[in-house]
């Protein structure tokens, strides 16, 4: 079984590339969460694979929550494995997750990574369409590479985009996540059509549409952004924290093979 979780559809199109491969189950951790369905058993598949985004070079808040409640039953010789799809360098997210494991008496058997379009628009401005589409081929190209290791059950760390400085990176910047997942930082404007999109596809149900706009119920979300970029009006926007952290005008973006059903 494969678990996965995506904001602009990235880390699903390789998860559903990986699963389709390997011919195992894929599975959402967000649905997962939503339904409290924790109870899985990876025995008989023989390999247990995770996929997700990094965030501010760590693990994403909904999938350490996810970690602290599931039940995985594994044997001593199911291969484990994650993917980190990230628009830099995955920073100590691989480390903070194999302790995780850990934490379950897993042992975590290999590490991968696959560089995508960075989608955190409060300072990365989208690429242009040929540059994306670009991208995606890549990463399409490392998820075949991918399957080579895990059915040849290779053990190791694969990860392509590591920095050196990653144990900075993420013991400076990843303590900020929690500052900057504050909902109170999300703004709409007129544009806004109260079509409903955003308050489908949080991942954790913060939003929901109040007087033909969108209210964020909760103090803090995961960040992941879906709501942004989904929005058919580019009605919602994150940041103006300083003068350069603002999502505006800075474009939109979706993964061309991410779920249609918002």
């Amino acid at each position: 079984m494969v678990f996965y979780f995506s904001g602009s559809g990235n880390s699903y199109y390789a998860a559903k590339l990986l699963s389709e491969g390997i011919d195992t189950p894929l599975i959402s951790i967000a649905d997962s969460l939503k339904k409290m369905e924790m109870n899985f058993d990876a025995r008989q598949d023989k390999v247990c694979g995770f996929v997700m985004p990094v965030h501010f070079w760590g693990v994403p808040y909904i999938v350490t929550e996810f970690m602290k409640n599931i039940q995985l039953k594994t044997n001593d010789d199911t291969y484990v494995f994650v993917v980190f799809t990230c628009g830099g360098d995955t920073g100590q997210a691989p480390k903070q997750f194999e302790k995780m494991l850990k934490q379950l008496h897993i042992n975590l058997n290999a590490v991968f990574s696959i560089k995508q379009i960075d989608i955190f628009v409060p300072i990365f401005r989208v690429p242009p369409k040929d540059k994306r589409n670009e991208e995606v081929l890549k990463a399409k190209i490392e998820c075949e590479n991918i399957l080579m290791h895990i059915n040849a059950r290779d053990n190791g760390d694969f990860n392509l985009n590591k920095n050196k400085l990653a144990y900075l990176e993420t013991k400076l910047l990843y303590p900020m996540y929690s500052y900057y997942r504050n909902t109170s930082k999300f703004r709409v404007s007129d544009m806004c059509t109260a079509c409903k999109k955003c308050e489908k596809i949080c991942p954790l149900h913060v939003i929901e549409i109040i007087d033909n706009k969108p209210v964020w119920k909760k103090k803090k979300c995961t960040l992941c952004l879906a709501c942004l970029h989904i929005c058919p009006s580019q009605a919602i926007n994150y940041g103006k924290v300083l003068f350069f952290f603002d999502s505006k005008n800075k474009g939109r973006y979706r993964n061309p093979y991410a779920p249609k059903g918002y």
